[in-house]
């Protein structure tokens, strides 16, 4: 149903934190297409808007209901690469640079 699902991206150049590339500053999915494929789709846009480009976001462990955070983002090709010193799981994925 359209409506369902959010996935927002934003340009970080500069962050404090060192982190820099194409972030997924939210992510939401209440409908029935598999989170995985709504991120795959996510980076295929962002891989056109923004080629070459890393994508990254973070997932706080307490937030979600998961045994395995950040499980869908995995699912769709990324890694873990790291830890914030808050306790944040670094998820990324290197973009496309073929789209």
């Amino acid at each position: 149903d359209p409506g369902d699902a959010v996935f927002v991206w934003r340009l970080s150049e500069l962050r404090a934190d060192g982190q820099e590339g194409i972030e997924c500053t939210l992510f939401r999915n209440e409908g029935p297409v598999r989170s995985s494929e709504l991120v795959r789709q996510a980076d295929a846009i962002a891989d056109h808007v923004w080629p070459g480009r890393r994508h990254y976001t973070f997932v706080d462990p307490a937030a979600v209901r998961s045994s395995n955070p950040g499980c869908c983002f995995t699912a769709a090709g990324w890694r873990r690469c790291g830890w914030t010193k808050g306790g944040l799981i670094i998820l990324e994925r290197e973009g496309d640079s073929t789209s």
